[in-house]
């Protein structure tokens, strides 16, 4: 009887233990994590948020507990060994991993107790609050093609042709004069979250007339106007001439870019998010530049307009290397800034470029965003001397606007 009076009182401590133990638990936690379990809306980090939810029994009562007269468990306890499958306790199991809701479900219902069910939902850890936001799994890529137009403030273009020096400018004032000033470009990018390659076109046209008193010719304008007028005209003579400046580049560029900071600022605080998100992309490649200039002489000799033109090509190749630095606001705002210098031309006497690109990007849907942005480019060529040089000094600034779309 001495040994089943123990099995009963084993059993008996064995489930109020495994009962209480979650409470033990919390209890014996830092200070951290009683003062951050006293918000009910909040779980300690590291531990478990518990969700009480209405299942679907709930509101079923559980019936009184079954009273038990004292004199006739004495009798049953002195007549005959107790079992505990006498008391209702059979399957109950002490092993390690036995779960508190078993012992739960073990334990008697007051009357008019509601059952309930527990959700187990897990709160982040302190270094799993403040990711970078993935933009792919490392594997796929990401295709953005972005068509942009150029808002000039200023374009101004020093152009030498067979000795012949003429400027040409515009400004914002020329913006809708489509025959006066054009510039566009169109940049594609192929990327993954650590590296990336871009392709990027950009053509700017730049023209303008001026009428010139007592403008000498030169040898080259001088032989062919005497040519049309059929009269000798020695170089240098001094006419009035209109003379129209002419300047057109186009540019290619081809390179590859790593990322080498991808940082969350602000990061490990406690009002850590995916923002803002630091990124610094250098990159290298290589620039093709077409460059094609003119100078159109209209010039009245012996009764009539003579024409003529002296114009010059080429193409130049050389490498390029630049930095992009990136910072991303939101899912929506973020801001850019891009340089690059490009030199050492193939073909050149000298040539040497360089460009600052400063801007804001807003992403009004997954797949289109719209970016406005500042630009000052200065870029020179010469080859040649004298009367056969031919040399572009060429500077611009202005607004770039256009679209990021996402293919």
């Amino acid at each position: 009887m001495v040994l089943n009076v123990l099995k009963l009182s084993v059993a008996g401590a064995g489930a109020l233990l495994v009962a209480a133990w979650p409470t033990l638990a919390q209890a014996g936690g830092s200070q951290d994590v009683v003062e951050a379990s006293n918000r009910e809306d909040v779980a300690p980090l590291g531990m478990p948020r518990v969700e009480h939810r209405e299942p679907e029994y709930a509101g079923m009562v559980a019936q009184d507990p079954v009273s038990v007269d004292p004199e006739v468990a004495s009798d049953e306890l002195a007549g005959e060994d107790l079992a505990l499958e006498d008391l209702g306790l059979s399957g109950l199991a002490f092993e390690a991993g036995a779960t508190t809701g078993m012992a739960q479900d073990l334990m008697p219902l007051m009357p008019g107790l509601i059952a309930a069910e527990s959700v187990v939902e897990t709160v982040p850890a302190p270094n799993q609050v403040a990711q970078v936001r993935p933009s792919t799994d490392g594997e796929e890529w990401e295709y953005v093609l972005s068509p942009y137009l150029f808002v000039p403030f200023s374009v101004r273009s020093e152009l030498t042709i067979g000795g012949v020096t003429r400027s040409v400018s515009a400004g914002l004032g020329d913006l809708f004069s489509l025959d006066r000033i054009f510039s566009g470009a169109l940049r594609f990018e192929a990327r993954q979250p650590k590296y990336g390659f871009f392709a990027d076109a950009s053509h700017v046209f730049v023209r303008e007339g001026q009428g010139v008193t007592g403008f000498p010719l030169p040898p080259a304008v001088a032989g062919v106007i005497a040519a049309q007028a059929g009269v000798p005209i020695p170089p240098g003579t001094p006419l009035d001439a209109n003379i129209t400046g002419t300047g057109r580049t186009t540019t290619v560029s081809l390179g590859g870019y790593y990322r080498v900071v991808d940082q969350v600022l602000g990061a490990g605080t406690a009002s850590a998010s995916n923002y803002p998100r630091l990124m610094v992309d250098p990159y290298l490649g290589a620039r093709l530049v077409a460059l094609n200039s003119s100078l159109d002489f209209d010039v009245a000799i012996a009764g009539a307009n003579r024409t003529a033109r002296l114009s010059d090509s080429t193409v130049l190749f050389k490498p390029m290397i630049g930095t992009q630095v990136g910072l991303e606001l939101s899912d929506q705002w973020a801001l850019g800034l891009r340089g690059d210098l490009s030199g050492l031309a193939i073909g050149a006497d000298d040539s040497f470029a360089w460009s600052l690109w400063a801007g804001a990007r807003y992403r009004f849907s997954p797949s289109w965003a719209l970016q406005l942005g500042y630009q000052y480019k200065d870029s020179n060529y010469r080859l040649g001397q004298g009367a056969t040089r031919f040399s572009i000094d060429q500077t611009q600034q202005g607004i770039w606007t256009g679209l990021d779309i996402r293919l």
